[in-house]
């Protein structure tokens, strides 16, 4: 759960258990409460989060999703979290993407090349360019995100398109802070993109 508030407060993202899922009518989704270590709750109470949960088990409470709420200390292992504002859900993938469009450099066994991103997510990312490696390919990429952070990442080709010169890259070395910067710019693109920016 990244949170808006400043370093002081602890660190920006933050893991819990989702309680419960309470939704009202059409299905929007009004409160949930979220079982957390007190530093936690502590560092969140009062702040706007954006939430990213883990694809569940079948019938679990909430499904894989991407969400902005405010989160309030319901109990000193409790958050709640209300105004809660559904901006993406998936089924399939393990983590949500993100249309983007950014700089990588890769650097392959064969050579360097550089491409641009067509789609972002946690795990992974499709590009496209001229020089892509070809499918089973182990690559070395630097990512530039919009706020001038650098990423990087080891990563191995899962799938090239050659008629519209794309390729998918599944991360198979991520440092957690690398990580953890992803998802933030993933759920601050959604967010910006709900907004309709």
């Amino acid at each position: 759960m990244p949170a808006t508030g400043t370093a002081e407060r602890g660190p920006r993202v933050h893991t819990g258990t989702v309680r419960s899922w309470t939704a009202g009518a059409a299905g929007l989704v009004v409160t949930s409460h979220v079982l957390a270590d007190p530093g936690t709750v502590e560092a969140l109470d009062g702040q706007r989060v954006w939430v990213s949960t883990e694809a569940g088990e079948p019938g679990a409470v909430v499904p894989h999703a991407v969400f902005q709420a405010v989160a309030q200390a319901h109990r000193s292992d409790e958050l709640a979290l209300t105004g809660v504002m559904l901006l993406a859900s998936e089924t399939r993938r393990g983590a949500v993407r993100v249309p983007a469009s950014l700089p990588v450099h890769l650097t392959t066994p064969d050579g360097v090349a550089d491409a641009r991103t067509v789609d972002l997510s946690r795990s992974g990312l499709r590009l496209e360019g001229d020089e892509l490696p070809g499918e089973h390919a182990e690559v070395d990429l630097a990512l530039e995100l919009d706020d001038g952070l650098e990423v990087h990442a080891r990563g191995e080709v899962v799938r090239v398109d050659d008629v519209t010169h794309e390729a998918v890259v599944r991360f198979v070395e991520l440092d957690e802070g690398a990580a953890e910067v992803l998802e933030r710019s993933v759920l601050s693109e959604l967010a910006r993109r709900n907004r309709g920016y």
